[in-house]
């Protein structure tokens, strides 16, 4: 009698199988919210469907439906983020994000070589998959770069290129000569891959055209260098920013790359801010520090200029008794012209009428 009461209200709650349409439903999906009634419904769901059957956890739902159930999945989920986190603190290869200021000596000593020939060489963490790729070698006898160097052939028909990996490439080598074993029908390498190379091959590489993609440039995803078949590889580089190793795209088209835009160099590009956040090596401030040399010459320097300083004090002293000579004699003039009034008032009033002289008389009318 209950069974069947459970099985009534099942039906009630849940319907009808959303699959066969036949039984009751006895299931419902945590994800999608599919009602089945048997496992071969589930599979079957979950296959048309493209379901996992795992219930999105960030989905949204309004607060005036949430239920006790739901705030204790929400705090869960909270709890396994910040168990996440946690553990990300705590490994190690996952505990830096920025860029390593100190690095291995053998990474140092590369990126100085790098630096020499006018190349910004940088390298990502340990854990980077680009990293761990690159097999870049210096020989220090030769003082020679073994290049790690990343091909794709593009092709007008297909927006996927056909990617080659050369693991040495000596530096001083042209990239004709580095392109020599794929466009080559002797080589090997070249008749292997005659299926997905022939444009490149029937074009020659004097048809051919070389891009390097950008790196530490603004949109550097979209951007790309032409490089020039005919010289060596350490020239083409010089003037760039190399992230662990270049990227070449070889195209029989005179354009560059789908998605891409020719840059000519990319020192007006390169940001001022992530130059600034490097700090300065001990060469640099070395040779910002002044030599003893000049050190010499800046107390002679301010000698001189006091010299040069005392020897005017005289000519301003002649011009300010100059000045006050002038100013002393106008004084007197002015005291001399004013003794000259008052004299002469005085005589006026010494001065007595003659007896030739009538004497004034006055009218009043």
């Amino acid at each position: 009698m209950s069974e069947t009461k459970n099985k009534t209200d099942n039906l009630s709650r849940l319907g009808v199988c959303e699959v066969c349409a036949k039984n009751a439903a006895i299931y419902a999906c945590p994800k999608c919210e599919v009602k089945t009634c048997s496992l071969s419904c589930v599979q079957i769901h979950k296959r048309e469907l493209n379901c996992d059957g795992i219930r999105d956890r960030t989905k949204f739902m309004p607060l005036s439906e949430m239920t006790e159930r739901e705030f204790m999945s929400d705090y869960c989920f909270l709890e396994e983020c910040t168990r996440y986190a946690q553990n990300r603190k705590e490994e190690r290869s996952k505990r830096y994000t920025h860029q390593q200021r100190q690095l291995p000596v053998p990474l140092y000593r590369m990126r100085q070589e790098a630096a020499k020939r006018d190349i910004r060489l940088q390298f990502l963490l340990p854990n980077f998959s680009r990293h761990k790729q690159n097999t870049t070698y210096l020989n220090w006898k030769l003082h020679r770069f073994f290049w790690h160097i990343e091909w794709f052939f593009t092709h007008a028909n297909c927006e996927t290129p056909t990617r080659f990996v050369d693991s040495r490439c000596d530096e001083n080598q042209s990239l004709v000569d580095l392109l020599h074993k794929y466009l080559d029908l002797h080589e090997e390498t070249a008749r292997q891959q005659r299926k997905l190379l022939k444009d490149h091959q029937s074009a020659g590489i004097g048809q051919l055209t070389l891009w390097l993609r950008a790196e530490g440039v603004r949109r550097s995803g979209q951007r790309c260098y032409a490089l020039a078949a005919h010289k060596s590889l350490r020239d083409n580089l010089a003037g760039k920013t190399i992230i662990e190793f270049p990227t070449i795209y070889v195209s029989y088209e005179q354009r560059p790359p789908i998605g891409y835009d020719i840059i000519d160099s990319d020192e007006e590009e390169v940001q001022t801010e992530a130059n600034a956040a490097v700090p300065a090596s001990p060469a640099d401030l070395d040779q910002k520090r002044p030599s003893k040399s000049e050190k010499e010459q800046q107390p002679a320097a301010k000698k001189s200029k006091t010299t040069a300083a005392a020897k005017k004090l005289p000519e301003l002293h002649n011009l300010y008794d100059l000045a006050a000579s002038l100013a002393a004699e106008e004084e007197d003039d002015t005291e001399d012209i004013d003794d000259d009034d008052d004299e002469s008032e005085a005589n006026s009033d010494n001065e007595l009428p003659s007896e030739s002289e009538e004497p004034l008389t006055t009218c009043t009318y």
